[in-house]
């Protein structure tokens, strides 16, 4: 039998399965990280309705301080790397370390839903905001690579956390649109109540993640302890340190050297910058083109909770079709909803409003589900990208990766946040303002504010979808080629040489890392 005949079955470290109740305790990370994201959809209308802040200022406060986070990333990716070298690390964990330290940094962020502030300290506590989901989840997305090596475990791991994930941003959306409904969407302290209880939420979920999950232990990170110890007494040497620190920045774009990373990281990118994008235009949309409400609105985006249980069968659908066809699955079904979400636009006016409105919510159900996918996909490919990495170096790096994935991510979303308030301030947008007895009233907008919101909230969406799907089809990782490449690292770190290397495993190694055979695994000789 050869090495491509059958898929190797890898197995956890130490033994350890993943059982259900290990993947929901991971998968609670993200009730904080799918949150997040949720949270941030209402910001931009607070600041608006209710801080005084003009669009184009909300969204550029949201986009700068995201550019200037994201490089919070880079530190966090390496420092969690590298955590071991630190007696605090090898006593709480290189990854699981941050989950709790970023809590209390959370609640110091629950400034930005107070009205009245000064523009300057909206700015800082976004940024801490945005600098503790670094601090968090860029240790927290590497610990399924570490937690297990098996296919279906790290299947099982990913599932249960977009689930999780998927639930949270429709439950909040339910929350809001039961708080704006019952509080009156006009009083700021609708969204405040909300806001802060779901922040305390956030830091307890963080607790039972880290109380539920593993890592590996310095041992199995490749590092010697006890050589550790004995440089810590040696004197400060600044040469070095520099050079490290060179070092590191080559370490983040050398992640660029391999070709399946650099696909799936494109698409990354594209599905969650416009994601983005979609969730902080869509109350406007829906509250100036569709002229509803914003409750309105969050009860729509509380249907979303239809797509979570999908996301077993998404799961199995993964593990069979591999990511290419599940992203040409994605994209499609996306498209398409985005299209109707625009044609109701269009006829609500002719279309009877019974009928508009049942319509709504069958599109924007339809919609739900296939953005879900967006998020869904990519996590369940990225535990297999550092495999392919370590094809090439003999180390395992996902804190690099994890770190410089999510700094492009934040720096692509906080460019596309600040465009949307710059774009938006060009065509006319009048932002809301309080009548004669102090209730807040959202005014008409021209057609050419109404025209532009629809233009970014669907039409942008749209190109940034069609052009990740035409990188999705050239995507060669998938369960079968992972299975090869976890075979060849097991036989060349049991001291294999790479002259015997069977012909289908070399090309396989080459499609996915984009390097020839002989300059992949460190081996001196032969």
């Amino acid at each position: 039998m050869t090495q491509h005949d059958k898929t190797p079955e890898a197995k956890a470290p130490q033994g350890r399965k993943i059982t259900m109740k290990n993947a929901f305790g991971f998968g609670l990370g993200d009730f904080y990280g799918g949150g997040f994201g949720q949270t941030a959809t209402y910001l931009p209308v607070f600041w608006v309705t209710f801080a005084g802040l003009a669009v184009d200022q909300a969204t550029s406060i949201m986009g700068i301080a995201t550019i200037l986070s994201a490089f919070a990333a880079l530190v966090v990716g390496t420092l969690s790397d590298n955590f071991y070298r630190y007696r605090i690390g090898r006593r709480f964990g290189r990854r699981r370390f941050f989950l709790m330290a970023g809590i209390p940094l959370l609640l110091v962020t629950a400034i930005v839903w107070i009205p009245g502030l000064p523009v300057w300290l909206y700015f800082i506590g976004y940024a801490l905001w945005i600098i503790a989901n670094q601090l968090i989840m860029t240790p927290y997305s590497a610990l399924p690579t570490e937690m297990t090596t098996d296919f279906d475990g790290r299947t099982k791991l990913s599932t249960v956390r977009m689930f999780v994930s998927g639930v949270t941003s429709s439950g909040i959306s339910l929350l809001m649109a039961a708080a704006l409904a019952g509080m009156g969407e006009d009083h700021a302290y609708a969204y405040q109540i909300s806001m802060v209880g779901l922040i305390g939420l956030f830091c307890i979920a963080l607790f039972i993640c880290y109380k539920s999950t593993w890592e590996f232990t310095p041992e199995q990170a490749g590092f010697d302890v006890e050589k550790i110890e004995a440089e810590a007494g040696q004197p400060f040497d600044f040469g070095k340190w520099l050079k490290n620190v060179a070092d590191i920045f080559v370490g983040y774009f050398s992640t660029l050297r391999i070709k399946s990373f650099r696909k799936h990281v494109l698409i990354y990118l594209l599905g969650q910058t416009f994601m983005d994008v979609f969730g902080q235009t869509w109350l406007f949309f829906v509250i100036y083109d569709w002229n509803k409400t914003a409750a309105f609105a969050s009860l729509l985006l509380s249907f979303a909770l239809i797509a979570e249980p999908f996301k077993p069968v998404f799961g199995w659908l993964f593990a069979r079709l591999g990511p290419r066809n599940m992203f040409s699955l994605n994209f499609a079904g996306g498209i398409i909803g985005l299209v109707g979400l625009f044609g109701l636009w269009q006829a609500q006016r002719t279309m009877p409003q019974n009928v508009w409105t049942v319509l709504a919510f069958v599109v924007s159900v339809w919609w739900f589900i296939f953005r879900a996918m967006v998020w869904f996909i990519p996590w369940n490919v990225f535990p297999f990208i550092p495999d392919v990495d370590e094809i090439v170096t003999g180390k395992n790096r996902s804190g690099v990766f994890v770190g410089f994935q999510l700094f492009l991510r934040k720096l692509t979303s906080g460019l596309a946040t600040t465009f949307i308030g710059l774009y938006l301030a060009t065509t006319g947008f009048v932002k809301p303002a309080k009548d004669a007895s102090g209730a807040m009233q959202y005014p008409s907008q021209p057609i050419s504010a109404q025209n532009g919101i629809a233009f970014v909230c669907i039409g942008w969406v749209i190109i940034g979808l069609i052009i990740a799907w035409i990188i999705a089809l050239t995507f060669k990782l998938d369960k079968r080629t992972d299975g090869i490449l976890l075979k060849e690292i097991d036989r060349l770190r049991n001291g294999g040489l790479k002259k015997d290397v069977d012909p289908e495993t070399k090309k396989v190694v080459e499609q996915l890392t984009g390097i020839r055979y002989e300059q992949c695994w460190p081996q001196t000789t032969e």
